[in-house]
């Protein structure tokens, strides 16, 4: 095996990669959840429970974001030994994890909190989009040692889409936030441009798991 060390970090980064899935998908329901259960036209008391069980999803979410992040960091650091460009992805996990943990504390909430929690979000996911570039990019050039040319074209090609996609998740949580604060959009517009969000979250994470499930089968070969 010539590189040691990336193979067992991309196995360490694979599995935080599934974790950060669940989270997003758990993140995701409990969005929609707090969306329905601030609804007017939701009832007072189920409104308030699904609200109840919103928080809960979105506190567990950022727990399993934050767990995701510590396992993704010794993934980094290990496949940093053989891959310098992976390294950088280091920091902008430190710091996305932190964005995203404080973040879910402030999803349910209105005013200036409700406003600090979209700007964690937002600067959180940046910061994910940042260590995708990173973790591809590097894996990329473990690619070319490793003479997978057609590994370096299939790098080049998640990583348009995944800014694409990012660039699109961005936008939608934005428009998200703005038509809840200002009512610019009616109800049934926010749920679905928040489904339609979490939907482009959950393609961004499968695009990766995607590539590092190759990634680690080829770094296992060489």
């Amino acid at each position: 095996m010539k590189f040691p060390n990336a193979a067992k970090g991309v196995k360490k980064i694979f599995n935080a990669e599934i974790i950060s899935l669940i989270a997003a998908l758990v993140g995701g329901a409990g969005l929609v959840m707090s969306l329905i259960g601030a609804s007017k036209e939701t009832n007072e008391s189920v409104g308030t429970t699904l609200l109840a069980v919103s928080g809960i999803l979105l506190i567990i979410s950022g727990i399993a974001l934050l767990v995701a992040g510590i396992i993704n960091i010794v993934g980094y650091l290990q496949a940093a030994k053989d891959e310098e460009g992976i390294k950088r992805a280091v920091l902008c996990t430190v710091f996305s994890c932190a964005f995203a943990f404080a973040a879910a504390f402030f999803e349910n909430q209105t005013g200036f909190l409700g406003g600090l929690g979209t700007v964690l979000s937002t600067i959180s996911t940046v910061l994910n989009m940042l260590v995708a570039l990173f973790m591809i990019g590097g894996l990329m050039n473990l690619s070319a040692k490793c003479n997978r040319p057609d590994m370096v074209k299939r790098g080049h090609d998640i990583l348009s889409t995944i800014v694409v996609s990012y660039i699109i998740t961005f936008a939608l949580g934005l428009l998200v936030r703005f038509g809840a604060y200002t009512s610019a959009f009616g109800e049934g517009v926010i749920k679905w441009l928040s489904g339609l969000s979490a939907l482009f979250t959950v393609f961004i994470y499968v695009l990766e798991l995607i590539y590092l499930a190759k990634a680690k089968k080829m770094l296992a070969e060489n």
